[in-house]
């Protein structure tokens, strides 16, 4: 219907008055409504200024190559949320236009990873392309570096194969982090050494099946807002070792990371001193298979810059930690020559990657607490840009931690970059072995293990997300860990 002017002009002056009644009602309303809406809380170094946040949403369906099952992921686009930070380890308050993801389920919620990441000279923060601080919150999300080459619909002779479970994109989300820490293995990118081509370089055989698989893990937390770095991971070096001791008392047969076919001659079962000399021969590039392949190293760095090339227009993969948990003993030599030693690796590794993509996070790891009798032993930072940091806290209680935390930190702002704890098990409460010891006080100790995090700019991811949303028996449930980590989410 369309209404004429004089029809307009015929409304009486009773009907206006109603319609100004009730527009004064709904304003009314609409305001009281707002006012008793609940207002997320934020640390005391963070002020925030709100600001409407909205979302569109889509249902998209992805397929894991290793399991050909179909995983639905709603996919929701953003607003953003003007935010002021502070970054507590360094006391710089800057303006952020940090992103809220709408999957977060309830508050606290880490602001959304959206684009690359970098860090700046003397700086221990992690920052966005606005340049505003963001804090690292996040998981681990293990299984992709299992086996050897085979996914766990094929299981090696040790029963193992990798996987991913899918649950964990959508769950990462609601639960409020804002990264995962993807453990993966060279072993499963490159099963089958590299060949000699007639002109003297070197062909490598990539796994297209896993790195399918990897293509597929990206996409799905792309779709969920989540960021993703790759961790170069290994546990007793290499799948070439079984029934090795550190990893018996665990119930595993096999280690995993580095290529079976680095390792020709090995015998089993496996001794320690033999993984310790491999892990030595490793950093100083020692090839046991002569001319049949490229130098440990060499083959490595190929590796890894293959995998920054293929994510290089990817904005999601953020990072990549190029060594998982490096280890010696005494007779690999002083600890001032090891710390060398993963300095150089680091150096040399790093600008291969960057070569490939330079926005990415450059992931650098000191030894872990109970791996060696020294920890941390990086004096001398690689020389590197865009790089960040990494420690892992496996000790009985909070007290046994604090000292190495408060190490790893000082060490890290002496080189003047961020740092990140990229492992913990909030003091075994999520141990999936079979030797477990519950520190009896680990809600405590978690939660001020975190506050001391939180307050001093040291990033974290928890290992892992199978003692917080798989079937897999951990001491205490899997409910009471994701309420302690939930309630120390920065915001």
């Amino acid at each position: 219907m369309v209404t004429t002017a004089s029809q307009t002009r015929g409304l009486s002056n009773g009907r206006i008055v109603a319609l100004v009644l009730i527009v004064v009602l709904v304003v009314t309303a609409a305001v009281a409504l707002v006012t008793a809406m609940p207002r997320q809380q934020t640390p005391p170094a963070t002020s925030t200024t709100e600001s409407s946040i909205m979302s569109t949403s889509s249902t998209i369906s992805v397929t894991s190559s290793s399991s050909g099952t179909s995983t639905t992921i709603t996919s929701t686009s953003l607003m953003t949320s003007s935010t002021s930070l502070t970054s507590p380890s360094n006391s710089v308050t800057t303006t952020s236009t940090s992103q809220v993801n709408p999957l977060c389920t309830s508050s606290p919620c880490a602001p959304v990873i959206a684009g690359w990441l970098h860090t700046e000279p003397g700086s221990t923060g992690v920052f966005d392309a606005a340049g505003d601080v963001v804090p690292l919150a996040g998981v681990d999300v293990d299984g992709l570096d299992f086996g050897t080459g085979n996914p766990a619909s094929s299981p090696d002779s040790c029963g193992k194969g990798w996987s991913i479970p899918p649950t964990s994109f959508t769950n990462v989300a609601a639960w409020g982090f804002n990264s995962v820490r993807i453990p993966i293995s060279w072993e499963n990118i490159e099963p089958d050494a590299p060949t000699l081509a007639a002109n003297g370089t070197w062909i490598h055989h990539w796994n297209t099946a896993y790195l399918d698989e990897l293509d597929y893990v990206v996409s799905s937390f792309s779709k969920v807002h989540v960021a993703v770095m790759f961790d170069f991971a290994q546990v007793d070096v290499s799948g070439a070792f079984k029934q090795a001791p550190e990893k018996t008392q665990g119930g595993e047969c096999e280690g995993w990371g580095n290529p079976t076919w680095l390792y020709p001659s090995i015998t089993n079962p496996t001794t320690g001193q033999e993984l310790a000399s491999a892990m030595c021969s490793f950093f100083q590039d020692q090839s046991l298979v002569g001319s049949n392949a490229p130098k440990p190293i060499e083959a490595m760095e190929a590796a890894e810059r293959m995998l920054a090339s293929r994510y290089a227009g990817n904005s999601t993969v953020v990072g990549i930690d190029m060594f998982n948990e490096p280890w010696f003993d005494s007779s690999c030599g002083s600890v001032s020559y090891e710390g060398g030693l993963l300095t150089s690796f680091y150096t040399e590794m790093g600008k291969n990657i960057s070569s490939a993509n330079p926005r990415l996070l450059l992931i650098y790891e000191d030894s872990t607490p109970g791996l060696m009798v020294s920890s941390p032993i990086i004096s001398t930072a690689p020389q590197l840009q865009n790089s960040m940091y990494e420690f892992h806290i496996y000790t009985s209680d909070w007290d046994t931690a604090q000292p190495y935390v408060q190490a790893f930190l000082d060490n890290a702002r002496r080189q003047g970059v961020p740092v990140w704890m990229g492992e913990f098990d909030a003091f075994e409460a999520g141990c999936t072995g079979t030797n477990c010891e519950l520190d009896q006080n680990w809600q405590a100790d978690t939660q001020a293990l975190l506050n001391y995090c939180n307050s001093n700019g040291i990033n974290w991811a928890y290992f892992s997300y199978y003692s917080l949303g798989t079937d897999v028996q951990t001491p205490v449930l899997h409910s009471a860990i994701l309420a302690v980590l939930r309630g120390e989410i920065p915001t």
